[in-house]
């Protein structure tokens, strides 16, 4: 009964999982009460969410820009510190620059493969 309880199961729940559907003549209650303990038991509880470490975010001592510590060394974010931002292009890479990609990274991975692989 202790295990009922401790997965959350109520007095209510029990007497109703104990109790429901008897049949009229009960010839041996203490293999029925055996069998309905076992046969309807709750299911465990989840697991407890683990708990991770609070986000933490700092802001820029001179502009005021949220960034992960890491971005802001000396409490400075990159613009103040008089670094220039990478510069990226929006435009989309064509069909063939993606294809070329991509059977480079086919080949690099099939070399890789190659060179672990004993002969």
């Amino acid at each position: 009964m202790a295990e009922w309880f401790a997965r959350g199961a109520t007095d209510e729940t029990v007497r109703t999982a104990l109790t429901a559907g008897l049949p009229a003549p009960v010839h041996h209650p203490a293999a029925l009460l055996r069998r309905r303990l076992t046969d309807k038991l709750p299911p465990e509880p989840p697991p407890a969410p683990a708990q991770r470490p609070p986000l933490r975010l700092l802001e820029c001592a001179k502009c005021r820009t949220p960034g992960p510590p890491e971005a802001l060394p000396g409490g400075l974010c990159g613009a103040c510190r008089g670094e220039r931002a990478l510069a990226r292009s929006h435009t989309p890479l064509s069909v063939t620059t993606v294809q070329a990609r991509a059977a480079g990274i086919r080949a690099a991975m099939s070399q890789k493969r190659r060179e672990r692989t004993p002969v």
